[in-house]
């Protein structure tokens, strides 16, 4: 009796896992798509085109093609002629994958500000999506040129402030003003940040303070590399070579 006992036990738990399997091969999983999570940028150099191909996943696959609507959402502030974005992107067929190109064109982007393109898919009553996709787009340098930010924070004297760079040819390819003179930020408060592409090479930075004791501060930095840190009482002129 002990034995028919066991055995009855070892059948219904083989059917109680089976009906679980069962169970989890039938699930359905809910209508759910969103954009792939790899991130998207874009920096062209001044009338530059690029490619970008875009992949979405859902959370299902069904027997049929599925369409999704795409749309642009209003924080997008990068220029609508710098992007061309399909209005929707077909699922096929027992498939849970599908991808599309967005072409970019360099009109109206900065070195010094970056613009973005939001896209959304569209969410209806058999469909939720996922968070939208934030496309940064900057203006990048031509080939053989690097972008350099120089920024300038002022202290309670900007008008005694002076600075230029350089080239190994001792031209001034970036200044405060030309010729170079005290009072080019009189009247300035907060910090100004001022982008430029240069020709890869060896530059000298100079910075020169009216009244001899320093006080406006520099920060030169290139390629997320910080090349020149000044600020503090420098005196009246400081010098420092940088290569790009």
């Amino acid at each position: 009796m002990k034995n028919i006992k066991l055995l009855l036990v070892a059948a219904l738990g083989l059917a109680t896992l089976n009906s679980c399997k069962d169970t989890i091969d039938d699930f359905d999983a809910p209508a759910f798509a969103t954009f792939a999570s790899d991130a998207v940028v874009v920096s062209l150099p001044d009338g530059a085109q690029e490619t970008k191909e875009i992949t979405i996943f859902t959370a299902n696959k069904t027997g049929s093609d599925r369409v999704i609507d795409i749309m642009v959402t209003e924080d997008t502030d990068a220029d609508p002629a710098s992007y061309s974005v399909p209005s929707s992107i077909t699922i096929p067929a027992n498939s849970n994958e599908a991808k599309f190109n967005i072409d970019f064109t360099s009109i109206n982007l900065d070195l010094t500000t970056e613009k973005k393109l939001v896209l959304r898919l569209t969410q209806t009553s058999g469909l939720n999506v996922g968070e939208d996709l934030v496309i940064p787009m900057s203006q990048s340098c031509p080939d053989g040129e690097t972008k350099a930010k120089l920024t300038i924070t002022f202290d309670d004297w900007p008008e005694e402030a002076a600075w230029r760079i350089l080239d190994a040819s001792g031209a001034a390819v970036m200044a405060s003003n030309d010729p170079l003179a005290f009072g080019a930020y009189t009247d300035f408060t907060g910090s100004l940040d001022l982008v430029n592409c240069l020709p890869n090479g060896t530059y000298t930075f100079q910075a020169f303070d009216g009244y001899g004791d320093g006080g406006t501060a520099y920060v030169l930095t290139a390629n997320g590399a910080t090349l020149i840190d000044l600020s503090g009482n420098y005196g009246g002129n400081y010098s420092a070579q940088f290569t790009l």
